[in-house]
């Protein structure tokens, strides 16, 4: 095998538009000649080894190219002030040219990144820098309402809280305090202190919001985040949605049955494929695993998928480094040959446990399928329930239904991912609702929403709904879930559509109607297996709890229990829709 040298330089300075300089770490081939430049830009340290689990530079450098790997505006050895996205535009634009005229470029930039790095992207590529040629966002989101900062209008208290003090807190207090070691020493107990209890599982529970621990003001952002309603102009700034048709780059989309993100994920690639007829670029390329945030092991949760499903192996074809070289070598260096055994679609289907490739998104084929909620606890394939009886539950927020699992970015003593959910499900402020044993394999490949018409006690409330998978055995995995804040049912009217209106309080005791998103997933329910839904009103702490006042959390500790009403009948026919797919 022929010696390949990699020469990287640190912090490698590039100046922005208003005078700031950005730092960088450059990979790149030893030897002499041009080559097309791959570029990330990240807020949690460009020197740190987690930089991205990914795209290894190292390899991306031996395989041809140059590799940027920056910190952000306000982060680590960048100048400036750090305000979360706010930035990422001009400077994504302005790096993305500067990084095209480093010596030994060709002049071609592709970016690539999961999460915030992501988020980066999106941000210069709707500014159209003429440089920049390919993207493959990750595990990211276009829309901050739709699992960023809330989720049907509820606010990710885990997720915020978590990533502001965890990820975000340590580098601004040494950043406040650089050249004073004596207040960094007084300061740091308290936000390690901070931290700690997060990481331990605790912290969440603090009322108002408000009140949530917040050492020496260094994450300002999070409560400013919680004050802000769906409503609020300002995330028109932040969303890349409906900036979509100002993308000129063809986009590969990586994603995760059990990312946070999944659902913007999705829209963000359907909304690639629309971009790409419309201008007819190259159309965008999806792979879904069965992954959380960030982790592309094959042992997830509670249930170990095969290594063929990990990020290392990715059936047996080469790593996640091999795919965006595939990716990128096809789009920056025009070798149509890289992609030619790869189908444009490729999703990982739990259960059976296999990679199945398709030529586009939603599956070809697909067909949505519902299933009714019964009284006595059953659900029923393809049919409503004339004269069924109504169900009832408290919730409390005092006392709500902890998270266990699911798509959720906390702490690791929460645990993402499939997990069962027996020991919540005999609380009396969940209901249950099982289908039969399936004889046959059934596959679900695609969007899935419950519709429930409910009625509540309170002038605000939530409702939670949740797949499950039961095994043989008892063992109940989560496989996807959703929420829904009653009041801001008109700014989530259906799946993959929010819109700016402003949350309304419901009359209590009247009957709503109410479409709870919960993504998307892919799994065949094996023969053996029944398929469940569940609902309730709290999912704590990964999501806010409302406290069924009608007043915000923000603010105020007051609580009320509310008394939950689900209707089964004929003329509300309460269900859950499937999207499912034959063989």
């Amino acid at each position: 095998m022929a010696r390949t040298e990699i020469i990287l330089q640190k912090n490698v300075p590039a100046g922005m538009r208003d005078g700031t300089t950005l730092m960088s770490n450059v990979y790149r081939p030893a030897g002499g000649g041009e080559y097309p430049v791959l570029l990330t830009r990240l807020p949690y340290g460009k020197d740190l080894p987690s930089e991205s689990p990914a795209l290894d530079p190292i390899k991306a450098a031996e395989a041809g190219y140059i590799v940027v790997v920056q910190d952000v505006r306000g982060r680590y050895r960048s100048e400036g002030r750090f305000v979360p996205f706010v930035n990422e535009y001009e400077d994504g634009y302005d790096t993305v040219e500067w990084a095209a005229k480093l010596p030994g470029s060709n002049g071609s930039v592709g970016m690539y990144g999961l999460s915030y790095f992501g988020k980066t992207q999106w941000h210069a590529a709707v500014m159209r820098p003429p440089s920049l040629k390919s993207m493959v966002p990750g595990l990211t989101w276009g829309n901050h309402l739709n699992g960023a900062q809330m989720r049907g209008g509820v606010q990710e208290l885990g997720l915020m809280q978590y990533w502001a003090q965890t990820a975000l807190a340590l580098d601004l207090l040494f950043r406040k305090y650089r050249g004073d070691p004596q207040s960094i020493e007084a300061k740091l107990p308290e936000l390690v202190g901070t931290i700690d209890t997060l990481l331990a599982g605790g912290g969440y529970d603090v009322l108002p919001l408000a009140d949530l621990p917040n050492p020496d003001g260094l994450v300002p952002f999070v409560r400013g985040g919680f004050e802000r309603g769906v409503e609020d102009e300002s995330w028109d700034y932040l969303n890349i949605e409906g900036k979509y048709e100002s993308v000129e780059v063809p986009t590969f989309h990586i994603g995760g049955w059990y990312d946070c993100f999944i659902g913007e994920t999705l829209r963000q690639y359907e909304a690639m494929k629309g971009r790409s007829r419309e201008a007819g670029m190259r159309p965008p390329r999806l792979m879904i695993g069965p992954w959380t945030h960030g982790d592309f092991g094959s042992t997830l949760g509670e249930l170990d998928f095969g290594i063929g499903s990990s990020g290392l192996f990715l059936n047996y074809r080469g790593d996640l480094t091999r795919a965006h070289l595939r990716w990128f070598d096809a789009t920056l260096k025009g070798e149509e040959s890289a992609l030619e055994e790869t189908p444009p679609v490729q999703v990982f289907v739990m259960g059976e446990n296999r990679w199945r490739g398709y030529e586009g998104w939603p599956v070809p084929g697909s067909r949505e399928e519902d299933w009714h909620l019964r009284s006595d606890g059953s659900l029923r394939r393809g049919s409503g329930g004339a004269g069924d009886e109504s169900a009832r539950y408290d919730y409390d927020p005092e006392d709500p239904v902890p998270t266990v699992g699911g798509a959720s970015l906390m702490a690791a003593i929460h645990r993402p991912g499939p997990r069962d959910q027996r020991k919540i499900e005999s609380r009396p402020d969940i209901l249950v609702y099982t289908g039969p044993v399936m004889e046959e394999p059934y596959t679900v490949l695609g969007c899935v929403y419950v519709t429930l018409f409910a009625a509540s006690s309170a002038p605000d409330t939530d409702f939670v709904a949740r797949l499950v998978d039961v095994y043989p055995d008892g063992r109940a995995i989560c496989v996807t879930d959703g929420i829904l804040r009653a009041s801001a049912r008109e700014s989530y009217p259906a799946p993959g559509v929010v819109r700016p209106v402003a949350p309304s309080p419901i009359e209590p005791g009247q009957v709503y109607e109410y479409v709870i998103d919960l993504w998307a997933t892919g799994i065949t329910f094996l023969p053996g297996h029944r398929l469940r839904v569940e609902i309730t009103s709290s999912s704590h702490p990964r999501w806010e709890r409302n406290l069924n006042t009608g007043e915000s959390a923000v603010h105020t500790s007051r609580t009320e229990v509310a008394h939950q009403t689900i209707f089964h009948d004929k003329e509300r026919p309460s269900r859950a829709t499937l999207t499912v797919v034959e063989g």
